[in-house]
């Protein structure tokens, strides 16, 4: 599977064209990271009043990212149709609504328990998961991480690296030993790229954690996004797997006065 080059970390300038082409080749990061970039890149041509037929294009390369990543799309959805003058006004009101949800999930996970010197399990690599570590490790301190490798892919390799950065004791774990491990978790703590009424899409293995999670009696965590509301899940089965609601499952996404 393809996987995108970082090349920040190596003193590569990338032209904003190159900046698009990483991101559509991008199958490790989370939604919520692919729409940072994505502004990212958009900001960089700010000062440059860029001709409209290159943020045509860049939209044309940019639809090809999974319909699955839900969020990413209803960025797209919003941005494509004020390409001209307005673009970047958009752009800036857009990241000034929604900025603000990652601290909104987190406190709705600080409430829902205690989390000291608790054992949570992960899957995957997620912007939302990562804020969310942070900081709730932060208001209870102790929060011991363990960190499934999430074949195909084992991008949770590379969310394994972004905690221990964060100074929170965590471990690498296979994806085989999710069953066992599952009775000594105080819960699991997953993404979500898309959701309805009655199931979510995240990473392939994350069934397998929710019902492990079930049969041990703990609850998976969801940790959502309004903007991941769809009528109809749509997404790779190469990648992705729908997972059913039930009662050990339970959807946190901010603020539910937020418009869907």
């Amino acid at each position: 599977m393809r996987t995108s080059v970082n090349r920040y970390q190596v003193g590569y300038s990338m032209t904003f064209e190159q900046q698009i082409e990483d991101i559509v080749a991008d199958k490790e990061s989370g939604s919520s990271q692919l729409v940072k970039r994505i502004q990212a890149a958009f900001h960089s041509l700010e000062d440059q009043h860029p001709d409209e037929r290159l943020l045509n294009r860049a939209f044309t390369r940019l639809r090809q990212v999974d319909q699955s990543m839900a969020v990413v799309h209803h960025l797209l959805d919003t941005l494509e149709p004020a390409v001209g003058p307005a673009f970047f006004q958009t752009l800036n009101d857009y990241e000034r609504h929604w900025t603000d949800l990652p601290r909104r999930v987190a406190a709705q996970l600080i409430d829902a328990r205690n989390w000291s010197n608790r054992n949570i399990l992960l899957h995957s690599r997620s912007g939302m998961l990562l804020d969310a570590v942070r900081r709730v490790d932060g208001h209870y301190g102790g929060l011991k991480v363990w960190q499934t490798r999430s074949e195909p892919g084992a991008e949770g390799v590379a969310q394994y690296r972004d905690l221990q950065k964060l100074d929170v004791t965590v471990q690498l774990v296979e994806d085989d030993e999710v069953p066992e491990l599952a009775s000594s978790m105080d819960a699991a703590w997953l993404g979500v790229d898309q959701y309805n009424s009655k199931a979510f899409v995240n990473k392939l293995g994350s069934k397998r954690i929710a019902d492990a999670m079930d049969r041990a009696g703990k609850t998976t965590f969801v940790l959502g996004d309004p903007r991941k509301r769809v009528d109809s899940l749509i997404f790779s089965t190469d990648l992705f797997e729908a997972v059913p609601f039930g009662p050990t499952t339970c959807l946190f996404k901010g603020d539910d006065d937020l418009p869907e």
